[in-house]
């Protein structure tokens, strides 16, 4: 994709949120760009659920609902983390990440039944609005996945809601404010088929997670919401320019992006503060993501296929 026509891709998809922001609707901005961006990744990278973007702010608030039990919640997330693995095996994983991250930002926007409900209306504004420019102005957009056999998506089923489960829990443990995408970038940046040999795709799943902190790091420090709009359009610009035929730089781009455009109540905390409990349980979280990861292609070494 050209730049000209990323920048005016993105124009589209971010001008309504745009437009309600400068209105002096920043709430409801925040969340209809959420669910554009959402629903936008659900149907370019599976476009045969793309319809179901929709019913991606009954998962948000449905987890927004139930935050305030731990039990509760987690058992949303896990089954959340279950049905992205298991869309490996027709290669739909990459586009239900979405669900897992609607699940993972409602868990961390705790709500009653009556506050869930604005953001929720919101949400499915913006998700309908980008269902329909990824369906309509974005169809000709294809990009590369990779299916794998029932029995390595079933194995990688098992590890993402062991990882993502894990990373939820030692974000909350080491008090990450927002660490809603802690685990949401450990599933983006992991992946079931495996790229040449083990160690080598061992090397790029650490310097995956490691970009992606990175860029949250970076973009969790700065408040300013210009300084969070210049970054919004570069990170987008990349990902449109050069992402399409990167499918590592896609992992790495996509939580930053989600990072940008979610609302976080109760402000951020002081920098120094923040970025050392998400180094404490980065640290923790990636290896226990590697060593996963490492079992998993030792154990299935599945190279993938093209779906059917």
């Amino acid at each position: 994709m050209t730049t000209t026509r990323a920048f005016g891709v993105l124009v589209l998809l971010l001008g309504p949120a745009a437009g309600l922001y400068l209105a002096g609707y920043a709430l409801f901005a925040h969340f209809v760009a959420l669910g554009t961006l959402l629903a936008v990744q659900i149907t370019l990278r599976a476009r045969p659920v793309g319809g179901f973007s929709v019913l991606l702010p009954v998962v948000y608030a449905a987890a927004a609902i139930t935050a305030q039990s731990t039990s509760g919640v987690a058992a949303l997330i896990v089954a959340a983390a279950a049905v992205v693995g298991a869309a490996s095996s027709q290669g739909l994983q990459r586009g239900l990440l979405a669900v897992l991250a609607a699940t993972l930002i409602g868990s961390s926007e705790p709500a009653t039944p009556s506050a869930a409900l604005a953001p929720a209306l919101a949400m499915l504004a913006g998700s309908t609005y980008g269902y329909v420019v990824a369906s309509t102005g974005l169809r000709d957009v294809n990009l590369d996945e990779r299916a794998v056999h029932p029995q390595t998506a079933l194995s990688y089923a098992v590890l993402l809601t062991v990882l993502v489960t894990v990373a939820w829990f030692a974000a909350r443990a080491f008090g990450v404010a927002h660490g809603w995408w802690l685990p949401l970038a450990v599933a983006a940046t992991g992946h079931p088929a495996l790229s040449g040999s083990v160690g080598r795709s061992l090397a790029d799943l650490a310097g995956s997670l490691v970009g992606t902190v990175a860029l949250v790091a970076l973009i969790e420090v700065f408040d300013a919401p210009a300084m969070r709009a210049v970054m919004l359009v570069a990170l987008g610009t990349i990902l449109l320019v050069a992402g399409m035929t990167r499918r590592w730089l896609r992992a790495v781009l996509f939580t930053p992006l989600l990072v940008l455009v979610a609302s976080h109540p109760g402000g951020h905390a002081p920098a120094l503060e923040y970025l050392q409990s998400a180094v404490l349980a980065c640290s923790v979280v990636f290896g226990v993501a590697m060593l996963g990861q490492w079992l998993l292609w030792t154990i299935r070494p599945d190279p993938g296929h093209v779906p059917a």
